[in-house]
């Protein structure tokens, strides 16, 4: 199986054919799945939108001074985001602080100051955990299995920290809660499994010493859930420690993303923004509403890792857990910055994006693992031309083009080569540049593919040099409308962030290859 193959079905996910073929209407049946797993979900109608009140901070007191305290910002930027997230994480917008970009699997170039380590950036996630005072949320598509995959480390984390709440517990006066929340999608060893990850996460925590259930430790809590959809699945990747530091980005806890150096490793490329202030609490929102769409781990007291799936069942979550943050969320710095949630059911900051974008006066730079047209125009592939702009073009990609066409801004567009998945760019591509070339405004697009050895996972975007965005979002179908996958991702005009995404950019750019379309796409 080709390396192409392998990353399609392992980082993308297997449900993402599903998803195509029940888009077109196919049916599909599976029916091979785990012991004690419940049935294989698909969504088959409109999700209840999420609690509003949380995505803006507290609910009842304190929302009211968040909004006086946070004004309407000046920063053209700023104003188009803050003004797409009114009453939904707007308010939380100010008193910022950017903490660092963490580079996958490296910062091997000295673009952070990343100190180089064999498990890569999953080390200062780690550190990350074991920092926390009172509560560490996490939640990721995936979680592999193995002796020397980067759950391990993460699993020894957490065992870290349940060892210092029974040693020092004065040192955590409001206990600590670890939740854990994984995201219902396929690994390449389980194709038929969408529940693995979590078996996997809980046969790491028992190996490094944590209970699953009844812990001894007083003040200590361990919950984890998968989420109840296969199709959409959860894409979401976010660590948020104690409500106020919060990281969102690309990165899977795989083995890709292990330096190659590292048993299993494959260098793959990824970055996940941290920041600090009062943003993190649009993440907790966002992080909890996921969870209340997704099944508890239940497992029965003593449960071993042989008897793990004999033991354990996902069942439904039931009553959602208090939020228990009883005041505002700190200031940290003086810069702005954005939560960007969205699920099958709240579609509405699917329009942050294009409007982000479309404001755009000067410059677009992306960094993107995957991007396609629509769903039809995936399907015609290799078809001559391309697919027809605007006609096929996501409303993310009407925006860009249009911010070319409309003021001649210069995008330059970084993308991941994949043997498999390349026919996707390469027709959206096409269609883009038959339109823009009578317009003479053909090489206001400039593409490349990424250099990197192990393949680039990261999505990214940098707009005017005055914003910039990071998170699991890839701009494809599979990631918007009522059929999209959740995704999270965190924008920030701080100067440096701003700074740090226009060195990595920069860096990856000058490192890239040529792009060219084949001779049947060539406008």
């Amino acid at each position: 199986m080709g390396m192409g193959i392998l990353l399609f079905l392992r980082v993308f996910g297997v449900v993402a054919l599903l998803g195509l073929m029940l888009t077109l209407g196919a049916g599909v049946g599976v029916s091979r799945l785990a012991p004690n797993a419940p049935p294989l979900t698909l969504l088959s109608g409109p999700l209840s939108p999420p609690d509003l009140a949380t995505l803006d901070g507290l609910r009842g007191a304190g929302e009211k001074e968040l909004e006086r305290d946070c004004p309407e910002p000046q920063a053209p930027l700023d104003r188009v985001l803050y003004d797409h997230l009114r009453g939904q994480g707007a308010a939380l917008s100010c008193g910022n602080a950017f903490v660092r970009l963490i580079h996958f699997p490296n910062d091997d170039f000295g673009l952070s100051g990343q100190a180089p380590d064999p498990m890569g950036g999953f080390s200062v996630m780690a550190r990350q955990i074991e920092g926390a005072r009172h509560e560490v949320l996490l939640a990721n598509m995936l979680w592999d299995d193995g002796a020397d995959s980067p759950g391990v480390l993460l699993a020894h984390a957490v065992a870290q920290l349940r060892q210092a709440v029974a040693q020092h517990p004065e040192r955590y006066p409001q206990g600590m809660t670890v939740r854990l929340m994984f995201g219902n999608s396929v690994r390449l060893d389980t194709l038929l499994d969408p529940t693995s990850s979590v078996y996997s996460a809980a046969r790491q925590l028992l190996e490094a010493g944590v209970p699953l259930s009844n812990d001894p430790v007083k003040g200590f809590t361990l919950e984890l859930a998968n989420y109840t959809y296969a199709y959409p699945h959860n894409h979401l990747k976010l660590l948020v420690i104690d409500g106020q530091e919060t990281a969102a980005g690309g990165v899977n806890i795989s083995f890709f993303h292990l330096p190659a150096s590292s048993p299993g490793g494959l260098d793959l490329t990824d970055l996940l923004l941290t920041l600090r202030g009062p943003v993190a609490r649009n993440t907790v929102a966002a992080f909890r509403d996921s969870w209340l769409l997704s099944r508890s781990l239940r497992c029965q007291e003593g449960v071993t890792v042989a008897a793990l799936r004999r033991d354990c069942a996902l069942v439904d979550a039931g009553s959602p857990y208090p939020l228990f943050y009883t005041a505002p969320p700190e200031s940290e710095g003086n810069s702005r910055a954005y939560g960007l949630y969205r699920r099958a059911g709240y579609e509405t900051q699917d329009a942050a994006l294009p409007a982000l974008f479309a404001a755009a006066q000067s410059s677009i730079d992306l960094m993107q693992s995957q991007i396609s047209g629509t769903v039809q125009c995936s399907l015609s592939l290799t078809a001559p031309g391309g697919c027809p702009f605007p006609q096929e073009a996501l409303p993310v990609w009407q925006a860009i083009v249009g911010a070319i066409r409309d003021r001649g801004v210069r995008v330059r567009l970084l993308l991941d080569y994949d043997s498999l998945l390349q026919v996707e760019p390469l027709a959206l591509i096409s269609g883009i540049r038959a339109y823009l070339k009578p317009l003479g405004l053909e090489d206001h697009l400039q593409v490349r593919w990424s250099g990197t050895v192990g393949g680039m996972h990261t999505k990214a975007a940098l707009v005017d040099d005055a914003m910039l965005a990071v998170g699991s979002l890839n701009l494809h179908f599979s990631s918007f409308g009522s059929r999209g996958l959740n995704e999270y991702t965190l924008a920030t005009s701080d100067l440096t962030a701003l700074k740090a995404g226009r060195q990595d950019f920069d860096f990856e750019w000058a490192r890239g290859k040529a792009f060219a379309l084949p001779y049947w796409l060539r406008p």
